[in-house]
């Protein structure tokens, strides 16, 4: 793979391009990582507003009618649904593990099996999340690079 970078103080937008024989899951996902690159999501604590980056952002959970955003070691909560931001995220490394869970693929270390074909993510910061069965294939294709 050839990375060529082109600098010109009159370009106001930048601008990437892949030039490839053929496009194959290295280069989705490759393509997902810098769709995601520059966009945020709104985060509150304590009624302050923050902007976050998505390349930051772990996991999002839903729990007592609320979407929480977990960074590496703080939390916030989030005024939309899991399933928008499912729906806004899903050419990103986004995937949803369970009913309640939405996990960054890119910090993903590790993943073993549970019981009840269940398995286990931990994530970079350590974080262990649960995935449930109905949402294995959908991450296998992720992790491949199919969906991103």
């Amino acid at each position: 793979m050839k990375l060529i970078i082109h600098q010109d103080r009159q370009i106001t937008e930048t601008e990437i391009t892949i030039r490839c024989a053929r496009m194959d899951s290295r280069l989705e996902q490759l393509a997902g990582h810098i769709r995601q690159f520059g966009l945020s999501l709104t985060g509150y604590q304590e009624d302050k507003e923050f902007q976050l980056p998505l390349e930051k952002i772990f996991f999002m959970d839903s729990a007592d009618g609320r979407t929480y955003l977990y960074l590496e070691k703080e939390v916030y909560y989030c005024r939309e649904t899991l399933a928008s931001l499912e729906a806004r995220l899903s050419r990103t490394s986004f995937t949803r593990i369970s009913k309640s869970c939405l996990v960054n693929t890119s910090f993903l270390q590790s993943v073993r099996p549970l019981y009840n074909h269940r398995l286990e993510a931990t994530l970079q910061n350590g974080e262990k999340l649960v995935i449930t069965r109905n949402y294995i294939e959908p991450l296998k294709e992720k992790l491949k690079g199919a969906n991103v």
